[in-house]
């Protein structure tokens, strides 16, 4: 067994003798691409609002439902009003296209070609034909590990316009190994004579991590109609390349993210709402994305506990990535996903939320998937 760590980011682990010649170099790349996709958004919408009341001729704050931990609703905070959120989440892949991480094998052949070894010097196979190259059967083990801790500032411009900014801080791990088996037993043409050195079984291990920020988030929401049936809201965001991609904490593009939101209160004891936008992507239009939240919060406790319940989903135009050449262990075409996101806010103060949240897939048939996602946050007004 060998082990260590790469030098330079995390994705050059692929780039290493020992695992570019299993196939292994193009994977880090697609997997830079597509990892921070994955990782959740904590809503930009405060759980606190106040409204303006005319008996005091000042702001009040306004008795009701907390907003939703994921998914935007359109009321705002209220003018000159200050918001902070704290959040962490934890992001550990389990799944590539519905195969699991921890047990990827390769194909036998892909087309024409075999993963295989040179042979300095050549050797004798067990049938008497001499060869210089011999097949390799490998499985592979990829864990992709992700703390995820988001402060969130949201600012009541006006009674209609709130603003937000967002910088996660993201320490990401990557462990891989390899175990081979030579010469792959699923070519007995290739079978060697008894007692040959060659054959055998090895492992192959590193593994490094990084800490940085993620992509820089700037939003904003207004209110353009209050009323029934729903109140509605405008969205826009800013997301900007300030996290690495190479070590999975960035998408490594600008992306701009306009959005439609409606919600509507029923006796504050239920708030539905949903979310209709696009992720653009401004280095290539053909990789941006549809995105779209649809849900509600239910109060249990009035005024102090409530049940946010949200399905959220991101429907990819294109393939989120260029396509790996030879494809022994994966190719990701798209990485379209749907989630179902639960969970709980406690109001343990006038103006201070406790929450905790469930992260859960509904889909793992295309891309990288994690088995749930869990985020704790605090947030307070000040």
């Amino acid at each position: 067994m060998t082990s260590g760590a790469a030098g330079g980011s995390l994705i050059d682990i692929f780039q290493q003798p020992r695992f570019t010649r299993l196939g292994l170099a193009p994977v880090g790349p697609v997997l830079a691409a597509t990892v921070a996709q994955t990782y959740p958004v904590a809503s930009a919408s405060s759980s606190i609002v106040y409204r303006y009341d005319p008996t005091i001729d000042a702001p009040a704050l306004r008795p009701g439902l907390p907003g939703p931990i994921f998914g935007e609703r359109a009321e705002t905070i209220g003018q000159g009003r200050l918001d902070l959120t704290a959040s962490y989440s934890f992001v550990k892949l389990a799944t590539i296209n519905g195969d699991s991480l921890d047990d990827l094998v390769n194909q036998r052949t892909v087309g024409t070609r075999f993963l295989f070894f040179r042979v300095r010097g050549g050797a004798m196979l067990a049938d008497g034909r001499f060869t210089t190259l011999l097949p390799v059967h490998a499985t592979v083990d990829i864990g992709v590990d992700a703390h995820i801790f988001s402060p969130s500032l949201t600012y009541g411009v006006t009674p209609d316009l709130d603003v937000n900014v967002t910088l996660p801080v993201i320490r990401t791990s990557l462990d891989l190994q390899a175990t081979t088996v030579v010469p792959d037993p699923r070519f007995p043409s290739f079978k060697l004579k008894p007692g040959n050195p060659l054959a055998g079984t090895d492992v192959l291990s590193a593994s490094d991590e990084s800490a940085g920020v993620g992509d820089l988030l700037l939003r904003a929401k207004y209110i353009v109609r209050r009323g029934a049936p729903a109140d509605v809201a405008l969205g826009l965001g800013l997301s900007l390349p300030t996290g690495s991609a190479d070590n999975f904490q960035g998408t490594g593009t600008t992306r701009v993210l306009p959005a439609v939101i409606a919600s509507r209160v029923f006796g504050n004891r239920v708030e539905l709402f949903a979310n209709l936008g696009m992720e653009l992507d401004t280095s290539d239009v053909g990789r941006s994305a549809v995105r779209w939240a649809l849900g509600g919060t239910v109060s249990l406790l009035p005024e102090r506990l409530a049940m946010p319940i949200v399905f959220l989903g991101r429907d990819e135009i294109g393939a989120p990535a260029d396509p790996i050449p030879v494809p022994f262990f994966f190719q990701i075409e798209r990485s379209d996903a749907v989630d179902a996101s639960v969970g709980l806010r406690w109001r343990f103060s006038e103006t201070a939320l406790l929450s905790a949240n469930a992260l859960v897939p509904m889909n793992r048939s295309s891309g990288l998937r994690a088995n749930v996602v869990p985020t704790v946050n605090v947030e307070w007004r000040f």
